[in-house]
């Protein structure tokens, strides 16, 4: 029995030196971090030129004008052949680069008589914005050139919806 209390002390002392050893050699790490996003969007209109006007009577009514999101102009169109032409200017003043993935006109089909419109300058999924840089959509607004007679229908609005995200 004596020899066995010999085993178990040993065992026990083998033990307590094993787990000695242990907490030697471990050792605690830490790893501390941050993360900052420091990019910005900032995708805007950013100017709106009125074009000189085509025809011999398109008047601006009102000054053509503009936000951050949106262009606003009015023009009168006095006969056929008469039409005005505005380019818009979108910058793109932030850091991420942009690409246009929406673009809704309406009315969606260029009329062939009366008002009509086209929008120009852009095409949905192909057109991009690459940070500090600027693209021009041109929207032409006028009276059909082959009218004979004055349409039914004197007032046209128009919208346009520009939809960038980043990529």
């Amino acid at each position: 029995m004596e020899k066995k209390n010999y085993v178990i002390i040993a065992l026990v002392c083998a033990i307590a030196v094993m787990a000695v050893g242990y907490s030697l050699l471990a050792q605690t790490l830490t790893i501390n971090g941050t993360a900052t996003i420091s990019s910005n969007w900032n995708v805007a209109i950013t100017g709106i030129t009125e074009g000189d006007n085509q025809g011999t009577t398109a008047t601006n009514t009102t000054p053509a004008k503009y936000t951050g999101t949106s262009a606003t102009f009015n023009v009168e169109l006095v006969k056929p052949g008469d039409k005005m032409v505005y380019d818009i200017t979108v910058t793109n003043s932030g850091t991420l680069n942009a690409k246009l993935t929406g673009l809704t006109v309406n009315p969606s089909v260029t009329a062939d008589t009366g008002i009509y419109y086209k929008v120009t300058g852009v095409t949905q999924d192909v057109t991009t914005l690459d940070a500090s840089t600027t693209n021009t959509v041109t929207v032409e607004v006028g009276w059909a050139a082959g009218d004979t007679q004055t349409p039914e229908t004197k007032t046209v609005p128009l919208t346009v919806n520009l939809v960038y995200t980043q990529y």
